[in-house]
């Protein structure tokens, strides 16, 4: 079985080692036995539905696992140890963008932990619960305020439908204090290949308060196999939850041209280290990006294969009242400090850029009072605050799908939110580019401008965010948006892919996470210490690639 590039320089599914069909026919027998003939899905209508996803390039299972009890996972290993079927699992396929149900290689049996939603109080003293891999981030809010627990869920913008323990295992990073969450995840317990269970060292040692409380134990520190990895299939998990603070407000700064975002660049580093925690991060969005979030898509107004012209973007933003760039940043801070933390912060930021502003939740609620009496352009502003008041609600640990609408822009209409949204099963199509670039200005303006000539290129809408992750570094969010039933638009977004990660790589600018498609490429490096060393740990725990084969680690490399 070999992974093969296509001319775009996207990976086509690929298939793996011909499972024999009386073997495969066995196991799945053995699995019904298991788990009852409803939590086994092999109808193709299903399956092709169950394998679809906003890469335009679906690929399907030989079969679908759903386990109700995490015990199940171990007799689901062990029967696909005995028929040698790989199992590709997955916490509820939420991460759109990124390959959302899909296995990396076509002929797995899915193992769908959707439905495994236990939420336990390891202490609530200390803020620790202890989740399995179904529990999304409105299960945990709904959780936290039914037991009257003050604390915040590690959230982002994908919204309550999905999974926390698949977001931190993936490293994803979010707004609230705790802005990594793989930081978060302090133990975990999970099926290993060969069908035993591995559990944190102190929690195996029947100490599970100073296992939750400590993540790294004693001796060498093996959860992080488990993180991007393919080494077992993660059952649950301890998190450690930050109390929510007394005072929440978002400040914004305008910024109207590349030397302003420049001269913030530079001086952002010292703002996030003098601030420490107090601000969590700061997004720096363009114009395009902003629109995106609050005006529909110029359907009519954009020839097909095309990008919003410079001029209509101008007219748009200068409509809507966007600048060129806009910061958006959290503070977190006790109530008695919100005044003297909003004065260093005027204090640490350039003096070309205008003062910012404030708001938090009495201020929006002044603001909606007022819009009462100026009808001209209430909606506008109305739809201004709304977006300000799920940024806020993000900053204070409560679900919001902030970004999914984005993957329905390019249709020119807003997607009902009352309803359950999933852009892999409504036909959208979106590829996410999230490579890490340095906090320098200089670095901040090449990025800047590969990115825009790259996507400009392939008729691709070059939406940018970078994210603060510390005072050095920034994590840059750039969603490839685009039609999959136009024809020829899937083919141009992977290859606007493919440039970016490619000039990107010449740059120095490198993703901090990949979709299924383009493991392959990952981990295909010229110095191969890295990925010589997980390819041999992977040959010793799982010789015969029966978890998530392909999954950053390469099948082709045998030891």
């Amino acid at each position: 079985m070999n992974l093969t590039q296509c001319d775009s320089g996207s990976l086509e599914p690929v298939t793996n080692p011909i499972v024999a069909p009386s073997d495969l026919a066995v196991a799945i027998q053995a699995w019904k036995e298991l788990l009852g003939q409803q939590r086994v899905v092999e109808d193709h209508r299903s399956l092709d539905q169950h394998g679809k996803n906003a890469y335009g390039s679906p690929v399907r299972s030989v079969v679908v696992l759903r386990p109700s009890q995490a015990s199940e996972v171990e007799s689901i290993v062990r029967v696909s140890r005995q028929y040698r079927v790989p199992l590709y699992p997955i916490s509820t396929g939420r991460n759109w963008g990124y390959g959302s149900a899909s296995p990396v290689e076509a002929g797995c049996a899915v193992v769908d932990l959707s439905e495994l939603t236990r939420i336990r109080i390891v202490d609530a003293e200390l803020g620790i619960v202890a989740l399995q891999p179904g529990v999304t981030q409105g299960m945990l809010a709904e959780f936290l305020e039914r037991e009257g627990l003050n604390l915040m869920v590690p959230v982002h913008g994908g919204g309550p439908t999905c999974s926390l323990l698949g977001n931190a295992l993936e490293r994803g990073y979010g707004l609230t204090p705790t802005t990594d969450h793989f930081q978060a995840l302090t133990s975990l317990e999970a099926v290993l290949p060969d069908g035993s269970l591995y559990r944190s060292p102190f929690h195996a040692m029947g100490a599970e308060t100073i296992g939750s409380a400590h993540r790294w134990g004693i001796g060498p520190y093996v959860e992080g196999l488990f993180s991007q990895g393919n080494f077992g299939i993660v059952t649950e998990a301890t998190f450690t939850l930050q109390r929510r603070p007394e005072h929440v407000e978002a400040f914004f700064l305008r910024i109207s041209d590349s030397d302003q975002l420049s001269e913030l660049v530079d001086e952002l580093r010292t703002l996030l280290s003098s601030m420490g925690a107090t601000v969590a991060g700061v997004n720096l969005m363009n114009d395009r990006r902003v629109l995106s979030m609050s005006r529909a898509y110029p359907v009519e107004q954009v020839p097909q294969g095309e990008i919003i012209s410079d001029s209509l973007c101008q007219q748009m933003s200068k409509e809507a009242g966007i600048s060129a760039w806009t910061a958006a940043g959290v503070i977190h801070c006790p109530y008695s400090m919100r005044r003297s933390v909003r004065r260093e912060l005027k204090r640490l930021i350039p003096n070309c850029l205008s003062r910012p502003i404030h708001m938090n939740r009495g201020r929006v609620r002044w603001a909606r009072r007022l819009m009462q009496w100026m009808p001209a352009g209430k909606q506008s502003i109305l739809q201004q605050l709304s977006s300000i008041e799920a940024l806020l609600d993000l900053a204070d640990g409560i679900p919001r799908r902030v970004a999914l609408p984005l993957a329905y822009w390019l249709e020119g209409r807003s997607p009902q939110m009352d309803q359950d949204l999933n852009p892999a099963q409504d036909d959208c199509g979106l590829i996410w580019y999230s490579p890490l670039v340095p906090m320098k200005s200089e670095d901040v303006d090449r990025y800047v401008e590969m990115v825009t000539r790259v996507c400009t290129d392939h008729g691709i809408e070059p939406l940018i965010t970078l994210t603060s992750l510390s005072e050095r570094l920034f994590d840059s969010t750039v969603p490839i948006l685009y039609q999959p039933r136009q024809a020829g638009a899937t083919e141009r977004a992977h290859a606007c892919y493919a440039s970016l990660c490619k000039e990107g790589k010449s740059l120095g600018y490198l993703p901090y996470r990949v979709g299924t498609r383009s493991m392959q490429n990952a981990t295909n490096s010229t110095d191969g210490s890295h990925w010589d060393l997980v390819n041999k740990l992977k040959q010793a725990v799982d010789p015969d690639h029966l978890i998530s084969p392909g999954r950053y680690c390469s099948r082709n490399k045998r030891i």
